[in-house]
């Protein structure tokens, strides 16, 4: 009985480089110049149009803080002609204002009453966060608050005002008698459509 012949061996062939890299210069093309261009062009527009919306909205905001705060208010750094040239974020940079307008938010454990009077960034930036949480307390819209830096470096100015806004609206619906007054339009509640009667109804 004769054996069966042996098989032959097969070696693997190498792999080629080319099998085994991925150009992702290809999958992922860098942005051409002018897409760069188009680009920064929509950035600077977004800024500019924001910065414009932030400084029509100044005044409103702040005849919103002296319709709530009061005397509390011109008790703070400056009196009534100060106010209006002085910049918002400069009256609400170092926290106090927004933690005096907290306050007169009727909610239990409110974090605006830690609040500290300091000279100091890291004092200043935690009265801020102090309002913040109270604002996500009561219901403001997480997108709709601004983060520290927007305000205390004035990142984003607009996003501040968007962030009171969206407060005056959730303080009045949470305490009409202490919030009068609201910053912006009010919001009208949607109306759920009544459908028509069908006409082999109607007699």
């Amino acid at each position: 009985m004769t054996s069966p012949p042996a098989l032959e061996r097969i070696s693997p062939q190498p792999t080629s480089k080319r099998h085994m890299s991925f150009n992702y210069s290809q999958r992922y093309p860098e942005p051409s110049k002018h897409t760069q261009q188009a680009a920064t062009n929509l950035d600077q527009d977004v800024n500019a149009s924001r910065a414009q919306r932030y400084q029509e909205k100044q005044p409103e905001v702040k005849q919103y803080l002296v319709d709530v705060l009061g005397s509390q208010l011109f008790d703070h750094k400056f009196g009534d002609p100060q106010l209006k040239s002085t910049d918002l974020m400069d009256v609400l940079h170092d926290g106090e204002v927004l933690c005096k307008l907290g306050q007169k938010v009727s909610v239990s454990a409110n974090p605006t009453t830690k609040f500290r009077s300091s000279k100091m960034p890291f004092v200043q930036m935690e009265n801020i966060s102090f309002f913040l949480s109270l604002c996500e307390a009561i219901g403001v819209p997480h997108d709709e608050i601004f983060v520290t830096v927007d305000m205390y470096e004035s990142k984003d100015p607009y996003q501040v005002i968007l962030t009171l806004m969206s407060f005056s609206r959730q303080a009045q619906a949470h305490d009409p008698a202490t919030f009068t007054a609201m910053i912006g339009p009010k919001v009208a509640k949607a109306r759920p459509q009544i459908p028509t009667k069908p006409h082999r109804l109607k007699n």
